[in-house]
């Protein structure tokens, strides 16, 4: 009987105690969560910042290494056309004979 009572103070004491240390952080903690919140969305905003500036930087190199690709590809196919289009020499097979 002794020790059950004892258990119940000590559980009633503990609770109150958390109660109000629950109380008075609550109380002195009113400004945290708006710090919180301006830290949160500086963080993200930073973020935001940084995503962006890489995301322009790899399009800017994918589009410049399509340009230069297709400059090649397009280079590479002007040369064919020319050598198709030049004339032909006459093939001699004899001093003598010109076919």
């Amino acid at each position: 009987m002794f020790n059950s009572t004892i258990g119940k103070i000590a559980k009633t004491s503990l609770v109150a105690a958390v109660l109000m240390g629950a109380s008075a952080t609550a109380n002195a903690d009113t400004l945290i969560p708006a710090d919180l919140t301006s830290n949160i969305e500086q963080n993200i905003a930073a973020q935001m910042q940084d995503m962006m500036q890489l995301a322009q930087r790899e399009l800017s190199m994918s589009l410049q290494t399509q340009l230069s690709s297709s400059m090649f590809d397009s280079n590479e196919a002007d040369e064919a056309n020319q050598l198709a289009q030049e004339p032909k020499e006459a093939v001699i097979t004899s001093a003598m004979v010109e076919e």
